[in-house]
């Protein structure tokens, strides 16, 4: 053998040892470790989203009104092939905030991306990945190619309760400008509850995402974000009553889209 090849042969071996020794020293132990520590839950959430395009009924699924999804965009022959959606399909079922605040970090913890032409499949089910579809999903809501595969910002409003206040807000909840966005409160970011922890779908080029900075009482309140309940929230903290003589009603009572 000429002692090129065998020189070779010799360093080969030696970066190969080297490399075996590297990964059973303290670095793999730590890989090892870290791995061990992360739970079956996360690690399956840690998995890429399956993403799968579709033909929306609407020009904008995202916000289109309940008017524009029952006349549709499509062809005569796809139309024939949707099932018309029940009444009791409508209500939706009842759910723990709890799992609705697990369903929506689910979805960031796999960086679904935003896509109002698509939708995602998980154990969450099959939902559009845009804001309203977030939401959708993050209640547990009924989702088909009857609906575009999740609500919009103009009909997840049928499915929920206007709340009187920011104020009462809780984790679960959702802020909805019906004409343009939605997104899922987490709780508030300082004590004086000047601006709004969200989880939410945000727009193109992005993933799904929490955000603790931007949606201030202000930007609420000058964009009309307004504060609305899963109508079949489960776990709802109790009404906020001092005084006996106090109505003792739920804190979201709520006014009903066209109210005075």
């Amino acid at each position: 053998m000429p002692p090129s090849v065998r020189m070779l042969l010799v360093l080969s071996v030696t970066v190969a040892a080297s490399a075996d020794v590297a990964l059973s020293g303290p670095a793999s132990h730590a890989v090892a470790h870290a791995d061990a520590a992360v739970p079956v839950a996360v690690s399956q959430a840690r998995a890429k989203p399956h993403s799968t395009r579709f033909e929306p009924t609407v020009a904008n699924p995202t916000t289109a009104t309940a008017a524009q999804l029952a006349t549709g965009t499509r062809s005569a022959v796809l139309s024939s092939r949707l099932v018309p959606r029940s009444t009791a399909a409508q209500t939706g079922k009842p759910i723990s905030r709890s799992v609705v605040m697990a369903r929506a970090q689910s979805w960031i913890a796999e960086g679904v991306p935003y896509n109002r032409n698509a939708y995602n499949s998980d154990s969450n089910g099959t939902y559009r990945q845009d804001c309203s579809g977030f939401v959708s999903m993050a209640w547990s809501l009924p989702s088909s190619q009857a609906n575009n595969y999740g609500e919009t910002t103009g009909t997840l409003t049928n499915f929920a309760t206007e709340l009187n206040s920011l104020d009462d807000l809780q984790p679960g909840d959702m802020l909805d400008n019906i004409s343009t966005h939605v997104v899922l409160f987490k709780g508030w970011a300082d004590a004086n509850r000047t601006t709004a922890m969200i989880l939410e779908e945000a727009h193109s080029g992005t993933t799904a995402r929490e955000d603790d900075h931007f949606y201030t009482r202000n930007y609420l309140s000058t964009h009309r974000y307004r504060p609305y309940r899963y109508n079949r929230i489960q776990d709802a903290a109790p009404p906020d009553v001092t005084d006996p003589d106090d109505d003792p009603g739920p804190l979201a009572r709520g006014r009903g889209r066209g109210a005075k």
